[in-house]
């Protein structure tokens, strides 16, 4: 099947890689400020917070779709018209041109879904609260748990593929989430609003 095959090409492209830890990475911060700002303004109901994050993932996700068809479109088109200029002749409709459509697409849906697919893992807590199953208080701390947890995970799978310490890897990303929550903190302590 050919969507197998370019799936197993796309499993070796390290702009697939690159693209899923870091629009993984915006996805979990973002969710991390959505989360923390909503516990700093008092919100009382689960429904508010699955919402709000998956307004911010669904907008992440298609930014990414669409930004990152774009942009490797642009740059494997560039690349195919160079090939085309070598060869004399139009490459569009060939397996090589059909190939550039193909994974340019596949790269972009990694680059668009993985921080909707985190997001949604991350609000878990909230969709179980809102079922009655979980107090929100017990939601919001263990959302931001999961949050950290995912981080440190991002941290493990960068230092895994640049063969690097683990555990310093996963450490600098929960860093990340610290710095975020400490200045949504700060802010939302100022009371400017």
């Amino acid at each position: 099947m050919e969507i197998v095959k370019y799936l197993r090409i796309l499993k070796e492209e390290e702009i697939a890689r690159r693209y899923f830890v870091m629009n993984s990475f915006d996805g979990v911060l973002v969710a991390l400020g959505v989360v923390i700002a909503m516990y700093l303004t008092g919100i009382d109901e689960p429904r508010i917070v699955i919402v709000s994050c998956l307004g911010a993932a669904i907008a992440i996700a298609v930014s990414g779709v669409w930004s990152a068809y774009a942009a490797e479109r642009a740059e494997r088109m560039k690349a195919l018209r160079e090939l085309e200029k070598h060869m004399l002749k139009d490459l569009e409709e060939t397996r090589i041109g059909k190939r550039v459509q193909m994974m340019s697409f596949l790269i972009a849906l990694v680059n668009g879904l993985s921080p909707l697919f985190i997001s949604l893992v991350l609000i878990f807590p909230f969709v179980i609260s809102q079922l009655g199953l979980l107090p929100l208080e017990l939601a919001f701390y263990s959302s931001i748990t999961l949050i950290l947890t995912t981080l440190f995970l991002l941290g493990v799978f960068v230092a895994k593929i640049g063969e690097e310490n683990l555990i310093k890897s996963g450490i600098k990303m929960v860093l990340a989430g610290i710095v975020v929550g400490a200045i949504i903190f700060v802010l939302g302590g100022l009371r400017v609003v």
